[in-house]
C-alpha cells in the first residue's frame, strides 16, 4: 500500500511545519519565498540543489611578537586562500591540523546559518548522524573535508552508491580502522558498524561470522599519505597483497551466500560491490533507513501504527528505487508530501535540536552576518556560532560515538534530550545574547577591515515586515507565528502586549504612537518613542524562552 499523501489544507501553518523540520527555522523571507506555492511545488523546490558550495578558507594566524602573523601556521597556505588542495608538509611546527579542523568546523556552520532555501543542509546533518565520523579522530581537516562533500555530493543521491562510496572513504578508514584491516588480522570494526549501524539496524539476524566474513571483505583498503616521498592529500587505495582472497561464507540470514574470493588490483572493488549487494537484498535495509529519517524528520518514537501507515510503504518505495540516481529524492518526497507527516500530533512533537534552536534563532531574527570580503571576520563569528551550538550538545564534526548523537536513537526520551536543566540555562543565555547583545569580532585580528565589528538584529526593521506593526495585536500576532510552533491563546497574547509594548497601559495607542514617532525619526527625543527597541527586545526575549519556541 503506498504512503497515504496529504491533501488538506495547505496554509502558513502547514508551510511553517514543513520548512521548520526542512530548513534550520523559518524566517519571514522563506514564508514569503514560499507564498502561493502548492505543497508539491514548495517540496520539488526544496528537494532541487548542487553542491555549489565554495571550499573553506585560512583565515587563523599566531602571534609573531604581538602581531598576528599567518606566516607562522600553515605557511604553505596564502592567508585567505583555501587550504583544502594543500598537502601539510611533513614536520610543520606547529601542526596545523587542528587550525584546518576548526576552519572546516566554520565553514559548515556558515553554510547552515547561509543555507540556500533547501533541504541540502538538513540532509548533511542526517547523513553525518547515520554514517558518523569523528573529525578529532580523523584529525585530518582535507581528508574530513571531502567526507563532508561526499554527502553534500549523495545527499538525495542512490543509497546503494552511498553506501560503496563511505566505505572507501579515507576519513571513514581512518575513524573506524579500515586502513588497518588485512589478511591475517582482520580489524572488525567497519563491517560490524556496517551491518548494525549503517544499513541493516541492530538485532536484525545477521551474525557474528557474518560480521568476521564482512571484515575479510573488506581487507586491503587503506590510506596513502605520501608519494615519491612527498606529502599528498590522503587518498584511497586497495593493495592486493593484504587482501584475502579467499571465499567468505555467510549464514542463513543472508541464504548462506558465498562472496568469492578475488585477486588482483580489482579484487577490493569487486568483492565490496558483491557484499553490499548480498546487504541490499534484505528488506531490512529499505526499514532501516526508513526509521532513520523518520527519527529525523518527523519524530524519534515510531508507533506500531507509523510503522504499518509510514515506514512499510516507504520502505516498498525504497525497494522500487533501488537503482535510482535519485532514489532518497523520491523517498523523502513521499515522506514531505504524506498525509502523517502533516498530521496534528506530528506538529511541534519534537524539542528542537541545538542546530534548529541556535542556527534557527539567528536566521528568525535576520541576524546580520560579515561580508564575505572580509573573510577573517565571517569565520570568528562562525566560530562562535560553532561553540554555541556545542554548549548545547551538537558539535558539528563530532557525534559523541559511531551512533551519532543519542536524541536521534536513545529511545524512550530521543529528542527530549536536546534539553535539561544544564541546556536550558545555555539556549537561554544564547537567545539572551542574539536578541540583546548580537554578535562582535574582536580588535586584535590579522585583517584590520575584520576588527571590532558588531552585528546585531534590527529589530524594528524586522517586525517593519509584519503586515501592521503599528497595531500591537497584529505584531504580538505575528510574533508568535514566527517564534512559537504551537498556538497560544488570546489572553497569553494580550499578556505579552500588555506587560511588554503597552507597559502596563489600557490603551493600545500607546505603542501605536511611539512606534510611529522612532519609525519616523530614530533619533527622536521623545522618551516614550525612544523605548520602542527595548520593547521589541523584552517582548522577543519572552517568547524566546517559552515552551512554545523550544519545539519543532
Amino acid at each position: 500500500m503506498p504512503l497515504t499523501p496529504y491533501t488538506g489544507p495547505f496554509g502558513p501553518p502547514e508551510l511553517r511545519h514543513l520548512l521548520r523540520r526542512s530548513l534550520f527555522g523559518c524566517s519571514l523571507g522563506d514564508m514569503a519565498h514560499f507564498n502561493g506555492m502548492s505543497l508539491s511545488q514548495v517540496v520539488t523546490e526544496l528537494l532541487t540543489f548542487t553542491n555549489n558550495t565554495t571550499p573553506p578558507l585560512k583565515t587563523y594566524w599566531l602571534p609573531n611578537g604581538g602581531t598576528p602573523d599567518p606566516a607562522l601556521l600553515d605557511p604553505d597556505v596564502p592567508f585567505g586562500s583555501t587550504w583544502v588542495n594543500t598537502p601539510r608538509a611533513q614536520g610543520l611546527n606547529p601542526d596545523p591540523s587542528f587550525a584546518r579542523r576548526q576552519s572546516l568546523g566554520a565553514w559548515h556552520v556558515g553554510l547552515m546559518i547561509h543555507q540556500e532555501r533547501n533541504l541540502r543542509e538538513k540532509l548533511v546533518l542526517f547523513w553525518h548522524n547515520l554514517l558518523v565520523t569523528q573529525s578529532s579522530v580523523v584529525q585530518m581537516g582535507e581528508t574530513y573535508y571531502r567526507y563532508v562533500q561526499l554527502l553534500r555530493n549523495n545527499a538525495t543521491g542512490n543509497f546503494r552508491q552511498l553506501m560503496y562510496a563511505i566505505s572507501t572513504d579515507p576519513a571513514m578508514l581512518i575513524y573506524l580502522n579500515g586502513y588497518l584491516n588485512v589478511a591475517g588480522s582482520p580489524d572488525e570494526n567497519y563491517a560490524r558498524e556496517l551491518l548494525e549501524l549503517f544499513t541493516l539496524g541492530e538485532g536484525t539476524g545477521y551474525t557474528e561470522p557474518d560480521v568476521q566474513a564482512a571484515a575479510r571483505v573488506l581487507t586491503g583498503w587503506t590510506i596513502q599519505l605520501t608519494s615519491g616521498g612527498n606529502p599528498i592529500i590522503p587518498q584511497t587505495i586497495f593493495v592486493p597483497f593484504l587482501h584475502d582472497s579467499t571465499d567468505k561464507q555467510f549464514s542463513a540470514f543472508f541464504n548462506n551466500a558465498v562472496v568469492q574470493g578475488a585477486t588482483g588490483v580489482n579484487a577490493g572493488q569487486i568483492e565490496l560491490n558483491a557484499l553490499l549487494d548480498m546487504i541490499f537484498t534484505k528488506d531490512e535495509v529499505s526499514l532501516h533507513v526508513c526509521r532513520e529519517l523518520y527519527r529525523f524528520f518527523v519524530h524519534g518514537d515510531i508507533s506500531p501504527q507509523a510503522e504499518t501507515d509510514v515506514i512499510e510503504p516507504l520502505a516498498q518505495l525504497f525497494r522500487n528505487n533501488v537503482g535510482a540516481p535519485d532514489q532518497m529524492r523520491i523517498v523523502l518526497d513521499a515522506l514531505l508530501t504524506s498525509d502523517h507527516f502533516f498530521s496534528a500530533d506530528i506538529r511541534a512533537c519534537m524539542v528542537k535540536s541545538p542546530a534548529d534552536f541556535v542556527v534557527g534563532t539567528l536566521r528568525e531574527l535576520e541576524m546580520p552576518m560579515p561580508a564575505a570580503t572580509v573573510p577573517e571576520a565571517q569565520y570568528r563569528v562562525w566560530t562562535e556560532v560553532y561553540a554555541l551550538m556545542g554548549y548545547c550538545g551538537l558539535a558539528i564534526g563530532e557525534p559523541p560515538n559511531v551512533a551519532g548523537w543519542p536524541a536521534y536513537y536513545q529511545a524512550p526520551q530521543y529528542d527530549e534530550m536536546w534539553m535539561d536543566s544544564a541546556t536550558y540555562a545555555i539556549r537561554k543565555q544564547i537567545y539572551e545574547y542574539f536578541t540583546v547583545v548580537g554578535l562582535s569580532t574582536p580588535n586584535n585580528l590579522y585583517d584590520p577591515a575584520s576588527e571590532g565589528l558588531t552585528f546585531k538584529p534590527d529589530l524594528v526593521a524586522l517586525v517593519q515586515q509584519f503586515s501592521n506593526a503599528d497595531d500591537p495585536n497584529v505584531l504580538v500576532s505575528e510574533a508568535a507565528d514566527l517564534f512559537f510552533t504551537v498556538p497560544v491563546s488570546q489572553s497569553v497574547k494580550d499578556q505579552l502586549k500588555t506587560g511588554y509594548l503597552l507597559l502596563g497601559q489600557v490603551n493600545d495607542i500607546y505603542w501605536t504612537n511611539a512606534f510611529q514617532t522612532y519609525v519616523g525619526d530614530p533619533n527622536t527625543t521623545d522618551p516614550v518613542a525612544q523605548l520602542v527597541p527595548v520593547l521589541l527586545a523584552g517582548l522577543f526575549v519572552d517568547m524566546q524562552g517559552a515552551a512554545e519556541h523550544q519545539l519543532l
